[in-house]
C-alpha cells in the first residue's frame, strides 16, 4: 500500500521541526530542517484551503505549533497546540488528538513547565489507550511518574 501524500507531509514536517530543535546548536543545519518543516506545513495549509478544512485544519495547527516552538514564540505555540487538540477532538481524529497532546506535553516539558506537561501527557496516554495503542500509551508513563 502507499501512504497518502498528506500523511507523509504531516509526519515529515513534525520530524523536521523536532530535528531542527534538537540540533539547534548548529545554525545552518538547524535552519535546513526548519525550512523542510515549513515547506511541509505550507503544503498542508494549501490542502486545508483547497481540499478540506475539516480534514486538515488540526494538522495545520499542529505543524504551526511546532514551528512556533522552534521559533521560540511560546505563547503562540501554546494557543496552536490547544487549537490542534480541540479540532482533532471536534473532528473525531482520536489518534491525532493523542499526538497533539503528546507534542504539547513535550513542549511544556522542554520549556521548563513539567507540572503543566503532565496534564498533556496524561491526556495523550488516555487517548492512545482509547485508540487501542496501548504500547504507545505505555511509552508515556515515564513522563507521568511523580504526578
Amino acid at each position: 500500500t502507499t501512504i497518502p501524500l498528506f500523511f507523509m507531509r504531516l509526519y515529515s514536517g513534525l520530524v523536521s521541526f523536532w530535528i531542527g530543535r534538537e540540533i539547534n546548536d548548529k545554525k545552518k543545519e538547524s535552519m535546513k530542517w526548519l525550512a523542510r518543516g515549513v515547506a511541509c506545513k505550507d503544503e498542508i495549509e494549501k490542502l486545508a484551503a483547497s481540499a478540506s478544512k475539516w480534514n486538515f485544519q488540526n494538522k495545520v495547527y499542529l505543524l504551526q505549533a511546532e514551528e512556533q516552538f522552534c521559533r521560540m514564540n511560546f505563547e503562540e505555540a501554546e494557543k496552536l497546540y490547544d487549537a490542534a487538540i480541540l479540532t482533532s477532538k471536534t473532528h473525531k481524529f482520536l489518534n491525532e488528538e493523542a499526538l497533539a497532546n503528546e507534542l504539547a506535553g513535550h513542549f511544556y516539558l522542554e520549556t521548563g513547565r513539567r507540572d503543566r506537561s503532565v496534564h498533556y501527557f496524561s491526556q495523550a496516554f488516555e487517548k492512545y489507550n482509547e485508540w487501542g495503542a496501548a504500547a504507545k500509551a505505555n511509552m508515556l508513563t515515564k513522563y507521568l511518574d511523580g504526578r
